[in-house]
C-alpha cells in the first residue's frame, strides 16, 4: 500500500492503478517506512518482515500458473492474482473481516488432514476435489499433488475439465439482444480479476471491440475482494443499469459505486475496462466527481 496507493493520484487506502503496481512492486526489494520488507538474510524472524519462503509464496500467487499437461477443455493455465495491496487476512475489527480472511489465506496453513476451520477456503476446496473427484481416495494427501505437473493424475484431471468447463460462446445471447454487465473486485484473491479480464479480451477477439461495446460492460473495483471487503465494500445499482439498457436502449455511462464499510458513503466512478480511476488533484476524495476514468 505504501508503494502503490499514491499511483492513482491520492493516498486513500485504495490501489486503483493496479496494473502499474503489479509491474513495479517487488517485496524482495521493497521497504516499509524506510526499512527493508525482506527479513535479514531471508530468514523467518517474525511478523515484522517477510522471509524468502513467504516472498516466494506471494510471488507464486501473483504470477499465475501454467498447466504442463493437456486439458481436454483447452485451457492452458490460470492468471495471477492482484496480491500486492489485497487483504490476505489482516487483523481488523470489522464484522466483515472473518469472511474476507476465510476467502483469502485464512488463519492457519493447509495441512494433512486439512483443518476444518481456519484453513484457506481454496485449500479446503482443493483438498476435497483431490480426494473425492480426482483420486477418489478419501485418505489421499492432497498437498502432494502438483496441479501443474500432476503425473499419473493428469488424465483424470483432463477428463474432469471436459465435464466442468462449459461453452463460453454467447453468440446467440448477443444476437438475441442480450446485455452483459461484468464487475470484479481488484482485491479478489479467490477468483482472479485477471481471469475476468482474460474473458473480456476473448470476447473482443471473438466479436471485435466495437460489437462487444454494444452489449457488454466490464468494471473493476479497487479495494473490493471476493463478495465482500472491509476496505471498499462496493454497492452498485446494476439492475437499473441493466433495465435502462435492455428496455430503453440507454447504454450504461457515468456509473458510480458506493462504499458501505471502509468509508461508508464514499463513491467512486465505475470505469469501462481497461480504464482506471484517477484523482483529479482537487476536490473531496470521497466523491466520485473528484475522479476521472483514464487509460
Amino acid at each position: 500500500m505504501e508503494a502503490c496507493d499514491g499511483l492513482d493520484g491520492v493516498v486513500d487506502g485504495l490501489i486503483s492503478n493496479q496494473q502499474k503496481c503489479n509491474a513495479i512492486f517487488d517485496p524482495a526489494t521493497a521497504t516499509l517506512a524506510g526499512v527493508p520488507l525482506r527479513c535479514p538474510g531471508g530468514a523467518d524472524t517474525g511478523d515484522t518482515c517477510l522471509s524468502d519462503a513467504q516472498i516466494t509464496a506471494l510471488k507464486t500467487l501473483a504470477a499465475g500458473t501454467r498447466f504442463n499437461f493437456q486439458l481436454a477443455s483447452g485451457e492452458t493455465g490460470y492468471p495471477g492474482y492482484n496480491v500486492w495491496g489485497s487483504d490476505l487476512g489482516r487483523a481488523s475489527t470489522s464484522p466483515l473481516q472473518p469472511t474476507v480472511t476465510f476467502l483469502a489465506l485464512g488463519t492457519v496453513p493447509p495441512a494433512d488432514p486439512m483443518p476444518d476451520t481456519g484453513a484457506p477456503y481454496v485449500g479446503l476446496l482443493l483438498d476435497q476435489w483431490m480426494k473425492y473427484a480426482v483420486t477418489r481416495d478419501s485418505t489421499f494427501h492432497s498437498l502432494t499433488l502438483d496441479p501443474e505437473n500432476p503425473g499419473a493424475w493428469g488424465t483424470r484431471i483432463s477428463e474432469l475439465s471436459a465435464q466442468f468447463d462449459t461453452s463460453a460462446d454467447i453468440s446467440a445471447f448477443a444476437a438475441h439482444g442480450g446485455k452483459l454487465l461484468l464487475a470484479h473486485g481488484m482485491s479478489d484473491v479467490l477468483v482472479a480479476t485477471q481471469a475476468t479480464e482474460q474473458y473480456y479480451q476473448r470476447l473482443q477477439a471473438q466479436f471485435g471491440p466495437d460489437y462487444v461495446d454494444t452489449f457488454v460492460r466490464f468494471y473493476e473495483v479497487a479495494g473490493l475482494g471476493h463478495a465482500t471487503s472491509s476496505v471498499f465494500n462496493a454497492t452498485w445499482d446494476s439492475l437499473t443499469a441493466l433495465e435502462q439498457w435492455v428496455e430503453h436502449g440507454k447504454a450504461p455511462s457515468d456509473q458510480v459505486t458506493t462504499d458501505t464499510a471502509g468509508v461508508p458513503g464514499r463513491t467512486r466512478p465505475l470505469c469501462d475496462y481497461p480504464k482506471w480511476v484517477k484523482y483529479n488533484g482537487s476536490g473531496d476524495v470521497n466523491l466520485a466527481a473528484s475522479f476521472t476514468c483514464v487509460d
